[in-house]
């Protein structure tokens, strides 16, 4: 019998006992699925038993906080001690039933979740800090990227069109060794074990009744997925642990039948991820089971500082954001007394500053208006167009503020000094079709950095 079924069937029982079934309410005991064949059939038909029995006493055991680790087994079963969890039950079933029955509402969402320092909700234009991604996979409204982190972790970052919001981000180790902290608690890829998972986040979480959470790769790798939600939010936080097809063979060989017992014990945390609910319960279903016990995550921004703060501002390059279209006809100045009435009052600045054509962005001219001493705001002017937009930093908040961009990219690098802080920033902004993403916000040093350039403050 497969061990990717019989880790199945444990799961599943345990939710059987979660939804509050009695023993003799299992399919597996009916007249229609006992088997009618020889000693093989009934031995396999006894395994799969077994199997989601020892889910249920598991699930029994965890309503005390009492759930262990499975007794070491030799695969001579009859000589080796049996795990005896009879009598650990004692909660009510009115607590059971608001637990399992009760209906789940929404909750809202206060802040974002952070996977490699990328949030859910950023704007897909933050991801070309990594460069080009390795691999692109469209699935309707849904867009995949994936990309190869210099310290062997995969990224893959779905987002939603037309808004281009992140919706889902997975970070993932592909090797069998030991890696880098996954960013959130003490969580290590290809370290920790989901039995530390269960024991860390205090249950099982949630099981989704439409899809198995047990996964046979092609290679032989199975996979074990757990879901928590995130407290406060409208995120599910993804744990994906593994045994490699050579792991399952020695338990396999070492336990036997019981081999799936140990399952949670030799598993090692691979894949570390949070979704949008309404996008993982596109693949996942709405049917959900929560196990005794449950309860919410926090996810807060101290728990997923990226384990690369310390980034490079020279990898964030001006060819990273090329432009779509590059205008060369005639200036379109704006329209002062309709659409650019707010910036009439700059009107002679901001056609002066335009006559020359575009200097950012393919077809926009940048234009500085100072405001006294060290105090300067700015706008970009379409020259294509005519419409004008704000630079989002400039004036008391953003003194000594300097600029650099090019014609072809949409990277807009500003410098400026904060005042109260006493303190110089260099700040990263994407421009696309009228909008202004902040991509990075890094600080110099002191006021008296910002008397330096641009290209000197950032290596």
């Amino acid at each position: 019998m497969p061990i990717e079924e019989l880790i199945y069937l444990q799961e599943a029982r345990a939710g059987a006992r979660v939804l509050g079934l009695a023993g003799h309410e299992d399919a597996y005991l009916s007249a229609y699925n006992a088997p009618n064949g020889g000693s093989e059939a009934l031995d396999a038909w006894l395994t799969l038993l077994d199997a989601r029995n020892y889910g249920w006493k598991a699930e029994k055991a965890s309503r005390e906080g009492n759930l262990v680790p499975p007794c070491q087994q030799s695969p001579a079963r009859a000589s080796a001690p049996l795990c005896d969890s009879t009598g650990l039950f004692k909660k009510c079933l009115t607590k059971l039933c608001l637990i399992a029955f009760c209906a789940v509402t929404t909750p809202s969402v206060s802040g974002a979740q952070s996977i490699e320092g990328f949030r859910l909700g950023d704007d897909k234009i933050t991801l070309q800090r990594l460069g080009e991604p390795s691999g692109t996979k469209a699935d309707g409204a849904f867009t995949t990227l994936t990309y190869h982190g210099s310290d062997g972790v995969d990224l893959e970052a779905t987002y939603q069109k037309p808004s281009n919001l992140l919706v889902a981000l997975r970070a993932s180790w592909p090797k069998d060794a030991a890696g880098p902290s996954t960013g959130y608690g003490e969580l290590t890829f290809g370290e920790t074990s989901l039995s530390e998972i269960r024991s860390q986040m205090g249950s099982r979480g949630i099981l989704y009744g439409s899809k198995s959470p047990a996964v046979v790769s092609s290679n032989g790798t199975i996979d074990i997925l757990s879901y928590f939600d995130v407290s406060g939010t409208d995120t599910v936080a993804t744990f994906v642990t593994s045994i490699g097809s050579d792991q399952a063979a020695r338990l396999k060989a070492t336990f036997g039948a019981d081999a799936y017992k140990n399952a949670p014990a030799a598993a090692k945390l691979t894949t570390i991820g949070v979704s949008r609910r309404e996008y993982l319960e596109k693949s996942q279903g709405t049917k959900r089971t929560l196990d005794i016990g449950y309860r919410a995550i926090p996810w807060t921004s101290q728990e997923t500082t990226s384990k690369h703060p310390a980034i490079s501002l020279a990898r964030i390059k001006p060819g990273q954001f090329p432009v779509f279209r590059m205008y060369s006809g005639p200036n379109n100045f704006p329209d002062f007394t309709g659409r650019d009435k707010e910036f009439s009052n700059f009107r002679t600045r901001i056609t002066d500053g335009m006559s020359g054509g575009p200097s950012f962005a393919g077809e926009y001219s940048v234009i500085q208006i100072g405001c006294g001493t060290g105090c300067s705001f700015a706008y970009v002017g379409n020259n294509r167009t005519g419409q004008v937009f704000d630079v989002p930093v400039g004036g008391e908040d953003n003194m000594y503020l300097s600029l650099r961009y090019q014609l072809e990219s949409r990277l807009l690098v500003a410098q400026w000094a904060d005042y109260e802080a006493t303190k110089c920033y260099v700040q990263f902004f994407g421009f696309d079709d009228g909008e202004w993403t902040d991509l990075l916000k890094h600080e110099v040093g002191t006021m008296d950095d910002c008397f330096r350039t641009i290209a000197e403050n950032v290596r």
